[in-house]
């Protein structure tokens, strides 16, 4: 009996891991990818650009983000806070001809249609930029409200938004729903693995948090693009 629980227990465990890690592969590194930062809550009024640009090909940036609020139980007050300096930054990484993207923080609570009317009313996006992106990190969120806000970004823009979540939030919560949506996953590089850029549909690997470039004021994401350069330019409004 105990020797058929541990046997259990064992394959219950790789079952586990295969469940985690099923669609990751040993990192092949960065070096050679297109690399690009994203950052949220930027504080200073002026950033150096020009060390972003020598430093990486894409930044993308936290437009807005949807708070739930009232603390009443069973009653909801909407708010969409705009990240302080998002269009003057948005504005200056064009003058710059850097590569920009921008993203919502996606609440719970909130109507999709809501969220998303804030976010068009932000964010203009023009050619060569990126698809707009969808940020979801909270379990309570409605995962079908999730893919409606993607719908009304795929039918306003024109063009298939981006999906971001942490690696293990993604296949839990949001994996079995997605229906083809490209998603933009963190998964640390300490563990020196990394996503499958075509199992799942990753195209864009955030492999550290919270990181200083020199001569940049600001503490910034890591990313890299997961193909090549001319499925990068195909990735671009036209």
């Amino acid at each position: 009996m105990k020797r058929i629980l541990l046997i259990s227990f064992v394959c219950l465990i790789l079952l586990l891991l295969i469940f985690i890690f099923g669609n990751v592969t040993p990192s092949s590194g960065v070096k050679t990818r297109i690399r690009g930062i994203d950052i949220s809550n930027q504080s200073s009024e002026k950033l150096n650009w020009p060390a972003i640009k020598e430093h990486d090909g894409f930044v993308i940036l936290r437009a807005l983000r949807a708070v739930d609020t009232c603390a009443q139980k069973g009653v909801h007050k909407f708010a969409c806070l705009v990240d302080k300096n998002f269009n003057k930054n948005w504005i200056d990484l064009k003058s710059h001809k850097i590569v920009r993207g921008a993203y919502h923080f996606f609440a719970p609570n909130i109507p999709a249609e809501k969220q998303f009317k804030s976010f068009k009313e932000v964010v203009k996006l023009e050619k060569g930029d990126l698809p707009p992106i969808l940020d979801v990190e909270n379990r309570n969120c409605d995962m079908n409200e999730v893919f409606k806000w993607l719908k009304l970004a795929k039918e306003h823009y024109k063009v298939t938004p981006i999906l971001y979540s942490e690696y293990i939030f993604y296949k839990v919560f949001l994996k079995s729903k997605n229906n083809g949506y490209p998603i933009w996953l963190y998964l640390d590089d300490s563990f020196m693995m990394e996503p499958s850029f075509r199992d799942p549909n990753c195209i864009f690997w955030q492999y550290k948090q919270d990181k200083r470039i020199v001569n940049f004021q600001e503490g910034v994401d890591f990313n890299v693009f997961m193909g090549d350069t001319k499925e990068f330019n195909t990735l671009l409004i036209r």
